[in-house]
């Protein structure tokens, strides 16, 4: 048998794979569901790819997605990691996809990618936001491109240089959690999915600084933010106009005090993209928004403007 050819074997319940590379030398690699235990290692692993998710993100993932988490170990090591969100059977989220740097080009992103898809079978429609890097691993199992994502990032504060926008609007309302299901009802006509799950997270860890516009006696837009380990993450912002978006933005930014800012914006927002660029944004990379199987969630992307984050939609 020829050296060129990857032996890939499945085996029934203990999720081992055989790997066969072409310098001739075996190794094994096992793919077993992600545990709370693993942290330190997961921990490791996002740490040296600067990533900004922190400990509490990976545990809501595992704690609320336990048999649709994953790591790839080269026997005790955890050499790879794949999470995936789920919204209900309409829609599920992959991210938190990492491999090793000295274990990369062995195949072990499609090994964690398979394990997940075929996990994921009686989901209508699965997707990520991938980098750059990841876009032809995600082509080659079948995952088509939707729109670009803008990363965006403002190191410094706002105090003397955010856009004049009155922030003094009735409408405009902090979010609690009595008023967070009619927040999800919102977001639920505008996005497609029940999200609630991930906006009580959100409120319930970091609870300060996610605000909602009401007119007339509806919710008309809002936007949630998190702690990350690097950056303070600003997202999702769901909203009516762009007007919205900024006012929503204007009050959360000027809450904030010497804390880098990180935004995931939709490309084609552009009067949106103008005015963070003015504001001191600068752009640091772009994501591919691609999806398998069925294109759902995608009627009212006009009124998406910030991401929850990659790994979350």
């Amino acid at each position: 048998m020829s050296n060129n050819i990857l032996i890939l074997e499945s085996i029934i319940n203990s999720n081992l794979v055989s790997y066969m590379s072409n310098s001739s030398q075996k190794n094994q690699f096992t793919i077993r569901p992600m545990v709370i235990d693993d942290m330190t290692s997961i921990m490791q692993l996002k740490n040296a790819e600067n990533w900004n998710q922190t400990n509490l993100d990976w545990k809501f993932l595992i704690n609320k997605n336990p048999k649709h988490c994953f790591v790839a170990c080269d026997k005790k090591e955890i050499v790879g990691t794949v999470t995936a969100m789920v919204y209900g059977s309409k829609l599920t989220w992959i991210g938190m996809m990492l491999v090793a740097k000295n274990y990369r080009g062995l195949g072990i992103s499609k090994l964690l990618m398979n394990t997940v898809i075929n996990k994921l079978q009686h989901i209508k429609s699965i997707k990520l936001d991938a980098t750059k890097a990841g876009i032809p691993v995600y082509k080659k199992l079948g995952f088509k491109s939707e729109f670009e994502i803008l990363r965006m990032a403002a190191i410094s504060g706002f105090s003397n240089k955010l856009n004049q926008i009155s922030i003094e609007n009735p409408a405009l309302q902090p979010i609690t959690t009595n008023n967070i299901t009619e927040i999800a009802l919102f977001d639920y006509k505008m996005y497609g999915v029940n999200r609630q799950i991930l906006f009580n997270r959100i409120l319930k860890q970091e609870g300060t600084n996610n605000w909602f516009l009401k007119k007339d006696g509806e919710v008309t837009g809002f936007v949630l933010s998190r702690n990350g380990s690097q950056y303070f993450h600003v997202g999702p912002l769901i909203s009516q106009s762009v007007t919205d978006s900024k006012l929503l933005l204007s009050k959360v930014f000027l809450n904030i005090t010497n804390i880098p800012i990180l935004v995931d914006l939709l490309e084609e927002q552009t009067e949106l993209l103008t005015w963070l660029i003015s504001n001191g944004f600068l752009i640091q990379r772009s994501f591919k928004r691609m999806y398998l199987k069925n294109n759902v969630c995608n009627a009212s992307v006009k009124n998406q403007y910030l991401i929850a984050g990659p790994e979350l939609g």
